[in-house]
């Protein structure tokens, strides 16, 4: 799908009725929950009678702490991707690129990490997950860890200092909605993505 002011081939994008587009994942999560909060359409109306719980938080405070960790993660995600771009061999043929650059965000990214880290004490337990209040921040979070890893073969959480964004990882990773298969990113992709320049 394409839309304007967004680069062919990228997604996340939401085609709206009225033939206008939402092209940000966040945008489209927002979106699904203002509809929850206010449905109109019956489709809309049987969208908010499925979703078990807001993705923004139960009460203010809870909405505070989602919009908390969904800056740093945000933050992050455009970091890792500045770092891609920058420190992937996959953009060497598209734009000028600086290993020190993408080391410098690489490690800032990572500092946002480890600022995330005491959020998630308590929270995804293994034996727990299925009663888990997931919120917008934590699939922003998640889909930063699965993408470093499944496309661009960097462990983000390799630091020790972050078992409780391990067990988030581990524990969100099953979910059903979470689950990619092993061919999502194309093989000629990939290849180039996991080579690093230095």
């Amino acid at each position: 799908m394409v839309a304007p002011g967004k680069p062919q081939g990228t997604v996340p994008i939401l085609s709206l009725p009225d033939g206008t587009f939402i092209k940000q994942s966040v945008a489209i999560l927002d979106y699904f929950e203002d509809i929850c909060d206010n449905p109109q359409e019956q489709w809309q109306k049987d969208l908010a009678a499925a979703a078990k719980s807001s993705m923004r938080g139960g009460n203010t405070r809870e909405r505070a702490t989602t919009r908390e960790i969904l800056a740093l993660a945000d933050e992050a995600s455009s970091l890792f991707g500045f770092a891609c771009h920058k420190g992937s061999k996959l953009f060497v043929t598209l734009e000028p690129v600086s290993p020190a650059a993408a080391g410098f965000a690489m490690a800032w990214a990572k500092r946002n990490l480890k600022l995330l880290e005491d959020y998630y004490e308590g929270r995804f337990k293994e034996d727990t997950s299925d009663g888990e209040k997931v919120t917008i921040a934590d699939c922003v979070l998640f889909s930063l860890l699965q993408f470093a890893k499944e496309l661009y073969t960097q462990d983000l959480l390799a630091d020790p200092e972050l078992p409780n964004l391990k067990r988030f990882y581990s524990v969100f990773r099953e979910r059903e909605s979470a689950r990619i298969p092993q061919d999502f990113y194309p093989r000629e992709i990939k290849e180039l993505a996991c080579v690093w320049l230095e």
